[in-house]
């Protein structure tokens, strides 16, 4: 006989194997035990749930001669025709394939033909989400007034896709996650049943593996007992799972608490060559922090090592809640991303920085150049400054709170007000419309990295000539301004466009924005030369220092 999963070979025969549903179990079994039926159910929930399951156990019930208590006997004719897929009368369909008005079509003309051997015929329509919106108008007639012997039963795992037409018409059961200690009683019956040798880590990694999932759970034990000629071991589940060990994430928590980039580098790099998930590895960090949580709270005390409770001993909550809030959003943004490993990279660097709290600002870097180690703000400082009429009229347009020493700051603040006299809603929808278009860069190798940063940006104003792109920290500022050139002519590539761009953070445009706005109302914004001001740094400056701020921005003449 063919060897046959353990998922399949595992599906329950009766309503008392449905494990963690027992809500829905109960009320299924009242219907048939009082002969209370509808003529649709809505069966949702996450994947694996046993939702497909229950429908086939539900349809098997009402059909079966010997019915117990509204469970099946599994003795009948009917029972053993359904056990063994031959039973006519159960019509299991998948929309995902066949989701068309053509297989609806073929329903609704064959709905009309009695049972064959039972009492009822049952449509399941499983990941009924997947119908095309003609299909579901082809279905709704049939669907509010079938014929008395025929029952509907569509499953799904997204029920924000279905009508509210087709929702209506239905009586709607929501299953639930697996808990974990029912899924542990599942596994240990089929461990037990089939021999299998497994560690209790190993079966407890199986478990936060499968996110609630009864299906996910015994594929992945199958997938692990043909793997394994010995013992399962927690370092099996993980190597199959494409997830890491709890000592590798306590490691890279503690590098990211100690800002460690090249260590950090260096295992991404390595998670990457293995064939992890980062995804997966997201959510175990997440579930780890959140253990230190309950482990700080309290709530949560046995099972945890010595070397966790110091490290959660040594992190404050406010870091700890902020660590989950910024992963819960890099999860979804790994989830989505064509380039995983870069998005999870400048995620963790993000992390960091939102850690430490500190801003890499500009005056702060040090320059080594000429054997001299010498910070840009003592530069600066002794730059004489010049008062002039002209900088007189950029004081006067520019806000006083965003002029800062450096001269590279004052083009900055000259470009954004020269954008925002400008800018035009027509302008900034033709850059948003396109802005997406960055995602498809994510894999090309001369602007994977700037794409990589640009995901996070965000236009905020733009003219003819320039426009204005937020970012969430200023050290993501300065790590795009390096990229300067590079961006430009993405963007160029992107645009057909010469933009002049200029990179600010988020909480930056906040500040200054109102101050423009007011201007803007007042009729005061005006028009400030730039090449003026870039003539006046030249002759201020040496030729090293001119190069220092092309570094950042570009110097552009006419």
């Amino acid at each position: 006989m063919a060897y046959q999963t353990l998922y399949r070979k595992y599906r329950p025969k009766s309503f008392e194997l449905v494990y963690g549903q027992d809500t829905i179990v109960k009320t299924l079994k009242n219907i048939i035990k009082n002969k209370k039926l509808s003529h649709a159910y809505l069966f949702t929930g996450p994947r694996g749930t046993g939702k497909t399951s229950s429908a086939k156990l539900f349809a098997k019930a009402i059909n079966c001669l010997n019915n117990k208590s509204g469970d099946a006997c599994n003795e009948c004719e009917n029972c053993k025709s359904f056990n063994e897929n031959s039973n006519p009368d159960i019509i299991e369909i998948d929309a995902a394939s066949n989701n068309g008005v053509d297989e609806i079509r073929e329903i609704k003309n064959k709905v009309n033909l009695v049972p064959a051997m039972s009492k009822y015929k049952v449509y399941i329509i499983d990941e009924v989400h997947m119908l095309s919106i003609g299909a579901f108008n082809a279905l709704l007639k049939t669907l509010e007034e079938p014929p008395e012997y025929v029952i509907f039963i569509l499953a799904t795992t997204e029920p924000q896709k279905i009508p509210a037409t087709i929702v209506s018409r239905c009586q709607r059961f929501d299953f639930k996650s697996i808990s974990s200690n029912k899924m542990k009683e599942c596994l240990e019956n089929i461990v037990e049943k089939e021999k299998i040798d497994i560690d209790d880590s190993a079966l407890q990694e199986i478990i936060d593996n499968s996110n609630g999932g009864m299906r996910d759970a015994i594929g992945l034990l199958d997938q692990a007992s043909a793997f394994c000629e010995d013992t399962i071991t927690a370092t099996d589940i993980e190597e199959l799972s494409g997830n890491i060990s709890e000592l590798e994430i306590r490691t890279i928590l503690v590098d990211i608490i100690k800002k460690e980039y090249k260590n950090i580098f260096d295992k991404i790099t390595d998670y990457s060559k293995r064939g992890k998930d980062f995804s997966l590895i997201c959510e175990k960090i997440i579930n780890y922090v959140k253990k230190g949580i309950l482990y700080k709270k309290k709530v949560q005390l046995d099972k945890i090592d010595v070397e966790d409770k110091e490290l959660y001993d040594s992190i404050s909550d406010s870091k700890l809640y902020l660590i989950i809030d910024f992963l819960v959003e890099t999860l979804v943004k790994v989830k989505e991303s064509y380039q995983k490993e870069l998005t999870f990279e400048v995620q963790i660097i993000q992390l960091i920085d939102k850690l430490s709290g500190e801003r890499e600002i500009l005056a702060n870097n040090v320059n080594v150049s000429r054997g001299t180690l010498t910070t840009k703000k003592q530069k600066m400082e002794d730059v004489p400054r010049e008062t002039s009429s002209e900088n007189k009229k950029i004081e006067n347009n520019v806000p006083r709170e965003t002029l800062e020493k450096s001269p590279i700051d004052e083009i900055k603040n000259i470009r954004i007000n020269n954008i925002l006299k400008e800018a035009t809603k027509q302008d900034m929808q033709f850059v948003l419309d396109l802005w997406d278009n960055i995602n498809d860069y994510l894999i090309d190798d001369k602007y994977k990295l700037v794409a990589g940063i640009l995901i996070d940006a965000k236009p905020v104003a733009v003219s003819k000539q320039g426009v204005i792109i937020t970012l969430p920290l200023d050290s993501t500022v300065n790590r795009i301004e390096k990229e300067y050139d590079n961006s430009k002519e993405l963007l160029k590539e992107i645009y057909n466009e010469n933009y002049k761009v200029v990179y600010i953070s988020s909480d930056y445009w906040k500040k200054v924005r109102p101050t423009y706005v007011e201007k803007a109302k007042n009729g005061t914004l005006e028009i400030i030369d730039e090449n003026e001001i870039l003539d006046k740094i030249k002759k201020i400056n040496n030729k090293n220092s001119v190069n220092e701020f092309n570094e950042l921005i570009e110097m552009e003449e006419d």
